[in-house]
């Protein structure tokens, strides 16, 4: 396979877009009528009944036919977007892949403050990564009407028309009033070049600056095949293949559960050296501290995030934990109960050795927490709380920096990309790299610390385990 079709079944996409691709494709999957959700159940699909029908008229001429992306409510909070064809032209057939052009992608409108972080991604300049919008593409590459999604727990829903294309406007409930969250979708289907975009607006975005966005986006065909602004999409039939797989309960297996043997054999104590996957690489934590303020932190390196977790007097706010009841097709998300828990700071003294006899450049280093306990028999990831039989509630949102596994702190920033690299280890010499991360009070007995540079946060592999694991707590 060529790397022009290839790079379309696998593009490059920023991990919250992905996530929350992959929570909105499980959402939509594990919909039914009780409202009640959970990761298991991947097994059951969506059955949307059709019904009061919200047909706004956008129709619009575009490629060799007029197309509407048509909106129907599905109960009281669910809609049905589909891509219909109102009037074809002879020989329009669905598009070859090779058919489909690469094409650039302009955006002819920012609000004021707005910048470029990424291709296709924009944030205001005060909430740098933090909101704004991020757009995905997919390639009609089974055609242009087969273009069909659902959604439940939506707000408000509209047609319209962005410059010439037809689109469809959502929104969801925004529960988190203090935080900035992704709670509304657009999708525009260019069905001249055969690509849909989706685009997603956080709350710091109007609805009209988020339409005017849309409205002013261009898709140009291009011979180029690479360049900051050519569009990486991915084809509309892996996506369908992906949801079908998650579906029928398939896909990438992610194990979260070993036996303790496997587990205390790859677990070392602070003081403890052992060898990194990396050849001639070793590492030792030498150090774990654990405080309520920022104290053991170089303030220069310290970011706003880590900041405002602060109060007026130094030291670490307590996290707000909401416990939320899904939202579907009847029914919007709604927060049943919410508690405060107490924050740490983790910080931790890595001491990395080259045991070999040449010189190590550009060594990456990466530090997470995780979280595991022992359950029926077995040491398992937890990744969030997860509710009981007898809980009203689905999700369990923490809002505090302790929700994160990754590290928010390390003070080494060398190597070629200036970010978490040691420029050069020369053999026998050792180079120290300080790390922290904010965890809850209540769950420092469970957590370790892994170095894998794979990350491995929220599930067991390969690479994880070879590396092993370092207990938080004596």
């Amino acid at each position: 396979m060529r790397f022009e079709n290839l790079k379309h079944d696998f593009p490059e996409m920023p991990e919250e877009i992905r996530t929350m691709i992959r929570r909105e494709v499980e959402k939509q999957i594990k919909a039914e009528p009780s409202g009640h959700r959970t990761r298991k159940a991947v097994h059951r699909t969506l059955a949307a009944s059709l019904a009061a029908a919200m047909l706004c008229g956008a129709t619009v001429f575009a490629g060799v036919g007029i197309y509407r992306l048509q909106l129907q409510k599905t109960g009281e909070h669910g809609v049905s977007i589909d891509l219909t064809e109102q009037e074809s032209a002879a020989g329009n057939a669905a598009p070859a892949s090779a058919d489909i052009p690469n094409v650039r992608l302009e955006v002819g409108y920012l609000p004021q403050g707005m910048v470029q972080t990424e291709p296709g991604k924009y944030s205001y300049e005060a909430a740098l990564h933090q909101g704004g919008v991020s757009m995905a593409f997919y390639r009609m590459d089974t055609g242009d009407d087969a273009f069909e999604v659902q959604h439940g727990d939506v707000l408000s829903s509209e047609e319209f028309t962005a410059g010439g294309h037809p689109g469809v406007y959502l929104k969801y409930p925004d529960l988190y009033e203090e935080d900035i969250t992704f709670n509304q979708r657009i999708y525009v289907a260019y069905t001249d070049v055969h690509y849909v975009m989706e685009m997603y607006a956080a709350s710091d975005v109007s609805k009209e600056e988020a339409l005017k966005i849309a409205e002013s986006v261009k898709l140009i065909p291009t011979e180029d095949t690479a360049g900051e602004d050519v569009v990486v999409a991915q084809n509309w039939s892996v996506r369908q293949k992906n949801a079908g797989q998650l579906s029928e309960g398939g896909g990438i297996e992610i194990i979260t559960a070993v036996s303790e043997e496997q587990l205390l054999e790859h677990l070392h104590a602070p003081g403890e050296r052992f060898p990194m996957e990396e050849q001639g690489l070793a590492a030792n934590v030498t150090d774990i501290r654990i405080t309520d303020d920022l104290s053991p932190l170089d303030p220069s390196l310290v970011d706003q995030d880590l900041k405002n977790e602060t109060d007026a007097a130094g030291k670490l706010r307590p996290a707000t934990i909401q416990y939320i009841k899904e939202g579907n097709q009847d029914a919007l998300s709604e927060v049943i109960r919410s508690r405060e828990v107490p924050q740490k700071l983790v910080y931790a003294t890595v001491e990395y050795t080259n045991t070999g006899s040449e010189e190590l450049s550009d060594v990456l280093f990466f530090g997470s927490l995780v979280r595991i306990r022992e359950a029926a028999g077995q040491m398992q990831i937890l990744s969030e709380e997860t509710p009981s039989g007898s809980d009203e509630w689905d999700r369990a949102v923490n809002h505090g920096l302790s929700a994160f596994r990754e590290m928010l702190y390390y003070d080494v920033r060398e190597g070629t990309e200036h970010k978490n690299y040691i420029a050069s280890i020369k053999p026998g010499e050792t180079a120290a790299v300080h790390m922290a991360w904010i965890a809850t009070e209540e769950e420092l007995p469970e957590l370790y610390l892994s170095l894998d540079t794979y990350g491995g946060s929220y599930e067991f592999n390969e690479s994880s385990l070879k590396t092993g694991y370092v207990s938080i707590l004596p």
